[in-house]
């Protein structure tokens, strides 16, 4: 469903004392950066004359001219059919991009970023999916946990999850729901695909992420339990991933692509496995 390339994978040494030295060095912005452009992000408000700028705070109406141009961005770029259908794979690949070095950040250092609706921007890509994000301001949200440790740091957890999901996605997704009528668990698995996604497609240890990915659902509303599930995969040239197996469809198949997202629940889990595996 994405075009954002993946950062090469990494050792969980390697990638924790790289992602240390970054973030000490350069700042967390610049740190995030290096896992992929999915997770870069601007500081500051756009300029004046940059046209297709959004407030995400301004997407939580669902009858405000900012959502109906984010979503009829996706609707023409992506060819769908219906615009239920652009409302699923629009709060997919908006949770993969926009909250994403969020999640990833926290995942890593248990620091929460603020990336609250009323503290972000974005521009839609003209094709499909988020071009840019920035932020109004650079903020920290709480004190770090352990990240080795799944069972520490539920402070930061809940705080992630109230300023990611509560907050963030789950008002986006409702207002795409009141004004397309997708429905609502089959939103709540792209927002859970995409904060997966989030994880995975960094160059961070596999292992550790699916540790923090556990931490993340635990307690979490919404379900997102329940949507689907992570797995280790192994490429061909012997790097590990983390990947993300459905259990809501968003009907991207219906797209002018006409095709099925990597992760969809109408393939098989071993398809898909061996797909992400790059056997087939």
């Amino acid at each position: 469903m994405s075009a954002y390339e993946e950062a090469p994978a990494m050792s969980a040494y390697e990638a924790a004392s790289a992602y240390e030295a970054m973030t000490a060095q350069d700042g967390p912005l610049a740190a995030l950066a290096a896992h992929g452009p999915r997770y870069r992000l601007g500081l500051g408000a756009p300029p004046p004359d940059a046209p297709g700028w959004l407030a995400a705070d301004r997407l939580l109406d669902p009858y405000g001219p900012e959502l109906s141009h984010l979503l009829d961005t996706e609707h023409r770029g992506s060819g769908h059919r219906t615009a239920h259908a652009a409302a699923l794979t629009l709060i997919a690949v908006y949770a993969g991009r926009v909250t994403a070095a969020a999640v990833l950040h926290w995942a890593l250092t248990g620091r929460v970023l603020d990336v609250r609706p009323g503290n972000v921007w974005l521009r839609p890509d003209p094709g499909h999916g988020i071009a840019e994000v920035r932020l109004r301001a650079f903020r920290m949200l709480d004190e770090p946990d352990v990240p080795d440790v799944p069972e520490a740091g539920t402070g930061s957890a809940a705080t992630v999850q109230r300023v990611v999901l509560t907050q963030h996605l789950f008002p986006l997704a409702d207002a795409l729901r009141e004004r397309t009528r997708a429905g609502l668990r089959q939103l709540r698995g792209g927002v859970a695909h995409g904060c997966a996604t989030a994880l995975g497609a960094s160059r961070a240890d596999p292992d550790l992420l699916a540790r923090r990915w556990a931490v993340f659902l635990d307690g979490a509303p919404g379900g997102l339990a329940a949507l689907g599930d992570v797995v280790a995969v192994t490429r061909p040239d012997g790097t590990r991933r983390l990947v993300y197996l459905r259990r809501t469809c968003c009907l991207f198949y219906t797209s002018a692509e006409a095709v099925r997202c990597a992760s969809c629940c109408l393939t098989s889990r071993d398809d898909r496995i061996a797909a992400y595996e790059g056997r087939t």
